[in-house]
């Protein structure tokens, strides 16, 4: 860079620099930024394509791979294993769930065949889960019946409610007959009326930890008075109504003891447990006759 040195025309010194150069190299490194700016764009543009390109390729491979599983003779469902059978028979389970003989395993449809199982009357849930390389295994929660419910026909109903069989007294001479209901609104895959199914559930809950459920014959129902049961031995009425049944219960195992201790059992046809904190019993029980007049009471 040249600096001149002049004076002027007053005989002061005057300084000239050449600024036109200094602008030109200001062009240049400003140019040379640019392309280095354009430079970087470039080589993340082109890093981005290869990752997507990657991305791509690897894709197609899982897909052919994939493809290539579902078509293996390796893994082809050979063995079926069912557990939580009680009433049903497992080979019946197996025609139910419907799986296709050699599907692969990868390709059957779990949900498909748990919705199909459900939908047999005795199964009330199913899980459904593949054993790599050739199994699949079947576990179910069959419904528990406590009770037979008396329509048009009889039908298996469990502890919410919900009849889920047609079936004969004969085939669960365990099980208490359900009466009081209107035939018209049973059948097999109803629900019984809620108002209903809560005292029905409540009953069961109790007589498990009082009194053993197979010692009933038969459970009324109305819907003014509640609940009332008919033991099996003797065929003695217990009106219960519509509450407090563990306390009721309580009262009437107490009661049974008594008479049987007293010899009176035999005797016995009824007892109302409906009444609050007062128990009646009735029967024909042998009365000294200054009290035959009098209200037999417990």
């Amino acid at each position: 860079m040249v600096i001149t040195i002049a004076p002027d025309s007053r005989g002061r010194m005057q300084i000239s620099l050449p600024f036109e150069a200094i602008k030109v190299k200001s062009k240049k490194n400003s140019y040379r930024k640019k392309r280095l700016q354009l430079y970087r764009r470039l080589h993340l543009v082109a890093k981005i394509l290869l990752v997507l390109l990657a991305f791509v390729a690897l894709s197609a491979l899982c897909v052919v791979g994939y493809r290539a599983l579902l078509s293996s003779p390796l893994l082809q469902v050979t063995r079926i294993q069912v557990n939580g059978c009680q009433q049903l028979d497992p080979q019946a389970v197996i025609q139910q769930a419907e799986i296709p003989s050699g599907i692969n395993i990868l390709s059957l449809d779990l949900d498909g065949v748990k919705n199909r199982l459900t939908q047999h009357p005795w199964i009330a849930a199913a899980a459904i889960s593949r054993e790599i390389p050739d199994r699949i295994r079947i576990e179910i929660a069959e419904r528990k019946p406590v009770a037979l419910v008396k329509g048009h026909q009889f039908y298996l109903a469990d502890r919410q409610g919900a009849c889920f069989a047609r079936a004969t007294p004969s085939e669960h001479a365990g099980l208490p007959i359900i009466t009081g209901l209107d035939p018209g609104t049973l059948g097999s895959g109803c629900n019984l009326p809620r108002e209903f199914t809560v005292l029905l559930e409540n009953l069961y809950r109790e007589t498990q930890l009082k009194l053993p459920w197979r010692l009933i014959s038969e459970i009324r129902w109305n819907r003014n008075a509640g609940l009332s049961f008919f033991t099996a031995r003797g065929g003695i009425q217990v009106d219960l109504g519509s509450e407090d049944y563990g306390i009721r219960i309580a009262k009437l195992e107490k009661v049974l003891r008594y008479l049987e201790k007293k010899g009176l059992y035999a005797q016995l046809r009824g007892i109302d447990l409906s009444h609050g904190n007062r128990v009646f019993v009735r029967g024909r029980f042998k009365i000294p006759k200054q009290n035959r007049s009098q209200q037999k009471g417990v």
